[in-house]
């Protein structure tokens, strides 16, 4: 068996590891005695309120990840602090640890997504164009993140107080030590460097992580980072009433949402963004790299006679443009800033997060059938409530004190640059379900506060990938690998500049995704799908 050599520094996190194993009785020689190659052994350790529920053996090339076939390594299922909650629901903190028979030293904690509620298998997958952790040799955890839904998106878990910290934030650091914990017992020593890896939710998870408990890891990635939900479901109420507002109706007067815009009105807005701001980058190539210089006046399209399929009409431009500006209340205050434009208006997954496809009344849009809004961001929880009926001066407040336990928008990172961590975040510039715009403004105000961009890139880098959906998707590069680029700025103290990028959307083609302020801008000669014809330049 290969094991890592002892860590490098002792990190608090590292140090609550032994002090938990000392109280369940271990002593120095226990410690010291490795249960590797022992899987089964596994189900025997003893830790404060928690249940071993399998532990077992799985053979090289039993699973696979992403078509990768996986190494041979134990794998262990139990629950931290099983209890009966409200509504006599029964709540636990689940988790799945797997641990390769060779360990290459590193610790991967594999965000979730959604609100959680489901217990996914450990294999540290990411995205397309990233090699699974466990296959390259790693220890990998994944949780529930302290309760059971339907799917990610059962936030029923909302009713219950202490589900809704643990989702938030507690159950991340129990399971975090457990790992360690159970890592140390298994190899004999603790992780060499620890990661914590995630997208959507998982983004805000390991944002979270850096923020709450900065000791934990070594490094993070955070793709399209759920942020800021308190703030930005705002916006969500104000698109659905804008558009249900202007929407067709039927014949009992109800409006139906999906109506409020074909998918010709769409891609007219879209083919008029891109028109306006392709070539900005220098090239006219379906990507928008030059965005923060992107700005479109949709009332260009108004239709000047009878509505049809090459205009909008004049309803249908006052709504689009309203809703791309950002809510505001009865006084004019911007309550959230509104998105960038980008190409991704014309792409199913717009209508898929906004309006939905539903032909009846009932939207099935997925802000629509969000219910975490009212379960998890209102407080109190208000299964019933009326999106349609938001009140933008009175209702934005019952969303605020949700974010004592799921906001990430902090800007101290004192503790994090203290460990030496690292962290990549990456958004979608076409993420309409997230808004990229919140993101972003997190990020200026990080600079603002830590000391400017230099001192900022130091420890955490933004990257914003033109055309991208949520965490992939749209019409985009979204293949590239910030889990290598984190491992080597952590490893090797090799920051990444850039993140080198392909898309199906664009056959043959390669990018530099580079890191904030700067964009990809065309060098003036060499074809637009050569990666050497883009340099990375301040806007």
């Amino acid at each position: 068996m290969q094991f890592s050599p002892p860590p490098r520094r002792a990190a608090p996190a590292l140090l609550a590891v032994f002090t938990l194993l000392t109280a369940c009785g271990g002593d120095d020689d226990a410690m010291a005695a490795a249960l590797a190659p022992d899987c089964t052994a596994l189900r025997q350790l003893v830790l404060p309120n928690t249940v071993m529920l399998q532990a077992l053996r799985v053979e090289a090339g039993a699973a696979s990840a992403e078509g990768v076939a996986l190494p041979a390594h134990c794998l262990l299922q139990g629950e931290i602090e099983p209890r009966t909650g409200v509504n006599g629901v029964r709540y636990s903190v689940g988790f799945e640890l797997r641990l390769p028979l060779q360990w290459n030293g590193r610790f991967h904690f594999q965000g979730g997504g959604g609100v959680d509620g489901v217990l996914r298998p450990a294999y540290g997958t990411l995205r397309a164009g990233v090699t699974p952790a466990l296959a390259q040799g790693a220890a990998v955890v994944s949780s529930d993140m302290g309760h059971t839904g339907t799917s990610t998106r059962d936030a029923s878990f909302g009713a219950d107080p202490q589900a809704r910290l643990d989702w938030g934030y507690q159950a991340m650091d129990k399971v975090t030590l457990l790992s360690k914990t159970v890592i140390a017992r298994f190899y004999g020593q603790g992780p060499r460097w620890s990661y914590y890896i995630g997208s959507s939710g998982g983004g805000r998870q390991g944002m979270m992580m850096a923020q709450r408990f900065p000791a934990h890891f070594d490094g993070i990635v955070s793709g399209a980072p759920i942020l800021e939900q308190h703030l930005a479901q705002v916006s969500s109420m104000q698109m659905l009433q804008a558009f249900t507002a202007i929407a067709p109706r039927n014949a009992s007067g109800q409006p139906i949402l999906s109506r409020s815009f074909s998918d010709d009105d769409l891609k007219l807005i879209a083919a008029g963004v891109l028109r306006r701001c392709d070539a900005l980058d220098g090239a006219a190539d379906g990507l928008i790299e030059d965005y923060p210089a992107c700005q479109y006046d949709v009332a260009e399209l108004q239709c000047t006679g009878a509505k049809d399929a090459s205009c909008l009409s004049a309803q249908q431009v006052d709504a689009f443009t309203r809703v791309m500006a950002g809510p505001r209340n009865s006084a004019g205050t911007l309550l959230y800033p509104g998105a960038p434009w980008d190409t991704g208006i014309g792409e199913p997954e717009w209508r898929s997060d906004q309006i939905g496809t539903a032909t009846g009344p009932v939207p099935n849009s997925r802000k629509y059938t969000n219910e975490s809004i009212r379960m998890v961001f209102m407080t109190p929880p208000a299964p019933g409530f009326d999106y349609l009926k938001f009140n933008f001066d009175k209702d934005p407040a019952s969303m605020l004190a949700s974010a004592s336990f799921s906001a990430t928008n902090s800007t101290d990172y004192a503790g994090f640059k203290a460990r030496q961590g690292k962290q990549i975040v990456y958004m979608g510039l076409s993420d309409y379900l997230v808004n990229p715009s919140g993101v972003n403004r997190w990020y200026r105000a990080l600079v603002q506060a830590q000391g400017g961009v230099e001192a900022t890139r130091s420890f955490v880098r933004l990257f914003n990938v033109p055309g991208m959906a949520h965490s992939d998707g749209g019409r985009s590069l979204d293949i590239f690998d910030p889990v290598t680029a984190i491992h080597d700025w952590v490893e090797k103290g090799v920051a990444p500049d850039h993140l080198r990028a392909t898309g199906t959307s664009f056959p043959g083609r390669e990018r530099p995704i580079c890191a904030w302020p700067q964009i990809a801008r065309y060098s003036g000669s060499g074809s637009v799908d050569a990666f050497n014809s883009f340099v990375c330049r301040n806007p």
